[in-house]
């Protein structure tokens, strides 16, 4: 304690030997524990003036707040020049918000020179609202270097909206060491766009470990995506028990699957009670299929009137057909506003077959893309087309590509082609690949070859054989390109197509390639198709009536007769074939998959938001540091 020159030096008194006596059996009392035996012996001592006596019976009755007789010996021991407890009868004043009691006191020591009384003085006076004193002190505090003056001043600064003024101060007590200061004067920096003096300071928090400065600088590595470094940073504030931090730092190791790790923290983020990672420790069981764990944890959230923890606790219930608690924990979801849940709830009533009821939760989540869909195939379910497409109409409008394809199916049903052909158009500049082979096919029918080609080229490209088929028809009969014709049939013909097989052996006729005609005829009957069979036969005949020709001419047998019997005909390599229409098939597993809720994994967090906040508390000194 500093003191000036103007410090009362009490003129000491003979203490009796008996005050001195008591005093020493009152602090043997106390150190075995016999604390109020101690108190009698110390008041005996301190009734004789012995002002430790005094300032002990202050302590002692202070930590049991019995603040009378604290005040009482305080005040005895300052009497007897014990100035230190001014000090005390300002901090117990002070705390019990007697702030005109601590005012007296602290000015008494403050004249004095005590640069903590000046701080709690500038403090108390900052309480009454009278900030002409409190800066009067404060900077008198600071001046002398008072770290948490500094700090304090610098606060007042910044209520009062004189920002350099606070910088000056903080940087002031930052050059003292006093981290409070570091870290408000990183907070004005980041706030100031002055990234780099911010994290300097940070780092500087770091080394003394300083958890909301270690916490800063972990979340502006995690917003920067230096995750290596974030975790570094995080895990020192975390393991001096900083659960923003310990969350944090879960969370990372949770992205990376290192889920031993992250079930670590997040129990540590927990037993502070932390709600958002009580949820990520049920969804990281959930994902583990450790479902007894997930319940647990969401339930703990669920206590915390987490609305997405309360859905996710549902969805376990609803996956193992426990519908009534399901459908509890979803209507308590709900209520708190949960559209997720509106949607889950649907679909455990579709599940259960209750489709009225089913319809009323998709209903109140009708904005939902997904509910229109489901709205929309329950209709379609029902064969009310005129409702289905409502829905999926609705659907399409928010770009879902399905509804847009299946619109472009109703329509081209309805034989609607231009409204098919619309639809249709919407999900292939998505490139569905199903709307492209319709609009193909359409276009083709419609004589629209070059446009036909655009749609089926792509599908022919992803091996669909319908549509490489397509693309060697229009090759043959509209560009009269018969080596790419040849091209995309042999690749459709080598997919099973027999169609393929006859039109391969049709461009063969036409180029005069008969063995070649023949070769592929041949493939067409073996595998039952009558058209290449009626070609092959047209060729052995057509060869068999020049060759009794031949033969006629040289009077063999009855070879005129036979000739003349056969009329002249023509072989029709016009003809072509078209293959029955096959779509794309959906990839399915061999078993069909089973249904799974919609679980809400994840929340979106704005980690801008998160970081700690300036300290405004004002902080008063006391005997064991500052609070």
């Amino acid at each position: 304690m500093k003191m000036s020159k103007f410090s009362i030096k009490k003129k000491s008194k003979e203490i009796p030997t008996e005050a001195v006596l008591a005093y020493s059996k009152g602090n043997m009392l106390e150190k075995i524990g016999k604390k109020d035996q101690a108190i009698q012996s110390y008041i005996v001592a301190g009734n004789q003036n012995h002002v430790k006596a005094q300032y002990r019976l202050g302590e002692l009755y202070l930590e049991k707040k019995q603040y009378v007789e604290a005040e009482k010996w305080f005040s005895f021991a300052y009497k007897s020049g014990k100035e230190e407890a001014a000090f005390d009868l300002g901090n117990m004043y002070y705390n019990i918000e007697g702030y005109e009691y601590a005012l007296y006191w602290y000015e008494k020591q403050a004249l004095n020179g005590d640069l903590r009384c000046q701080n709690n003085l500038g403090v108390v006076h900052f309480k009454l609202r009278d900030f002409h004193n409190s800066e009067k002190w404060l900077k008198i505090a600071a001046n002398a270097n008072n770290g948490v003056a500094c700090f304090n001043l610098g606060n007042i600064y910044v209520s009062l909206n004189r920002e350099e003024d606070a910088i000056e101060y903080y940087k002031k007590g930052h050059i003292l060491g006093n981290n409070e200061c570091k870290f408000n004067l990183a907070i004005l920096y980041m706030k100031n766009n002055m990234e780099k003096e911010a994290v300097s300071l940070y780092k500087q928090l770091y080394k003394s470990g300083y958890e909301k400065g270690c916490y800063n600088l972990g979340l502006y590595m995690e917003i920067n995506e230096n995750y290596d470094e974030a975790e570094r940073y995080y895990k020192k504030s975390a393991d001096k028990g900083h659960v923003k931090s310990q969350y944090r730092l879960a969370y990372l190791y949770d992205e990376k699957n290192f889920n031993e790790d992250a079930i670590e923290y997040y129990l540590k983020a927990i037993d502070s009670n932390y709600t958002m990672a009580k949820f990520r420790l049920g969804n990281l069981y959930n994902r583990q299929n450790t479902i007894e764990s997930a319940k647990l944890y969401y339930d703990l959230a669920c206590n915390d009137s987490m609305v997405e923890a309360k859905n996710n606790f549902a969805g376990l219930y609803f996956e193992e057909k426990n519908y009534e608690k399901a459908i509890k924990y979803y209507e308590e979801a709900i209520v708190d506003g949960c559209k997720v849940a509106l949607e889950n709830l649907g679909d455990l009533y579709y599940q259960t077959k209750d489709y009225q009821k089913a319809i009323s939760y998709y209903l109140r989540n009708s904005t939902s893309v997904s509910c229109q869909k489901k709205l929309a195939d329950i209709y379609m379910e029902a064969e009310n087309t005129d409702e289905a497409i409502i829905w999926y109409k609705k659907a399409s409008n928010n770009e879902d590509i399905e509804s847009s394809y299946k619109l472009g199916l109703i329509y081209e049903d309805l034989n609607n082609l231009e409204d098919a052909k619309k639809y249709y158009l919407l999900a292939a500049k998505k490139n569905h690949l199903n709307a492209k082979l319709h609009l193909g096919r359409i276009y083709y029918n419609e004589g629209n070859y070059e446009e036909s080609k655009k749609m089926l080229d792509v599908c022919a490209n992803e091996n669909n054989a319908y549509a490489q088929h397509m693309v060697g028809l229009i090759y043959e009969n509209y560009y009269s390109d018969h080596t790419n014709a040849k091209y995309w049939y042999e690749k459709s013909k080598n997919q099973g197509l027999v169609e393929s097989i006859f039109n391969l052996g049709q461009i063969s006729l036409k180029l005069e390639e008969y063995e070649l005609a023949k070769k592929y005829f041949k493939q067409g009957v073996e595998a039952k198709n009558k058209d290449s069979e009626y070609m092959l036969a047209g060729i052995y005949l057509k060869k068999g009536r020049n060759m009794y020709k031949k033969l006629g001419e040289e009077d063999l047998f009855n070879s005129k007769d036979i000739y003349d019997s056969i009329p002249e005909f023509k072989l029709n390599t016009e003809s072509f074939l078209i293959p029955e229409f096959k779509e794309f098939e959906a990839v399915k597993d061999e078993e069909e998959e089973e249904y799974i809720p919609n679980y809400i994994l994840q929340i979106d967090e704005n980690l801008e938001d998160m970081y700690e906040a300036r300290l405004q508390k004002m902080l008063v000194e006391t005997k064991f540091g500052y609070k």
